[in-house]
């Protein structure tokens, strides 16, 4: 085999490792995160921060169209949005220490229901590999046969894991840094149990190594110089 050859696709298989090879995970649990020990305990925030792996998270609400509080709430249940807060929770946004139980007015409305949507936006591409929810805290605690919007997009879950349960899209999502992800109540009429919590979120976060783009480099130098061979009429075997 010639080197022109050989140099040719050692190139094309070190750019696909790049492409597809080469990325941070990181599960984000919004339902640990809630209890108490977690990261930051049951809690409200006008705009929730989270650092992972090689990128950051930026969570937003919204209730009817106006701006609400996400809402991390403990016991068995994570990320949902409140629409108002009562004066201790007001006066507790965005601590990163437990904040204390039953911020939001009413104390129930801190999941995601009719009107409201979260909002997640990314400082970088990433691929969410999997979402889980869950509405433990409602009436049949599982979500079988209901239906959720997925950035404008209907999700039934279709698999009955009972309850209570983390129900996973079982879904892939590719989001563009800095541009909005949406996860909302789906239709304008509440059935029972339909509520739901985020549970957690499987990210996938591509990166470049410098070892490879070393590799890639050789790779680009051997084709080069096979290149010229050839054209200088001594192509070399």
């Amino acid at each position: 085999m010639n080197l022109l050859r050989t140099a040719q696709r050692f190139t094309l298989a070190t750019v696909a490792s790049l492409s597809f090879g080469l990325v941070n995970a990181d599960t984000i649990d919004f339902k640990a995160m809630a209890e108490p020990g977690g990261l930051h305990g049951e809690s409200i925030w006008s705009t929730f921060t989270y650092n992972g792996t090689g990128y950051q998270l930026n969570v937003t609400a919204t209730k009817n169209g106006n701006a609400a509080y996400a809402y991390l709430d403990a016991g068995n249940a994570g990320l949902g949005v409140c629409g108002s807060p009562t004066a201790t929770g007001l006066n507790k946004l965005n601590q990163t220490t437990n904040s204390g139980n039953n911020l939001c007015n009413p104390s129930s409305d801190d999941n995601v229901t009719i009107g409201e949507v979260l909002t997640f936006i990314f400082n970088t591409n990433v691929l969410i590999e999997n979402i889980w929810l869950n509405n433990n805290h409602d009436v049949d605690k599982s979500l079988y046969n209901n239906t959720v919007d997925i950035n404008g997009n209907a999700h039934t879950f279709t698999t009955n894991l009972g309850g209570p349960a983390d129900y996973p899209t079982n879904n892939s999502y590719f989001v563009a840094a800095n541009t909005a992800f949406t996860i909302g109540f789906h239709g304008a009429v509440e059935g029972p149990g339909d509520q739901f919590y985020v549970s957690k979120m499987l990210i996938s976060v591509p990166v470049t190594e410098p070892e490879t783009l070393l590799l890639m480099g050789f790779g680009l130098m051997g084709l080069v110089l096979g290149r010229r061979r050839t054209i200088a009429g001594r192509p070399v075997q």
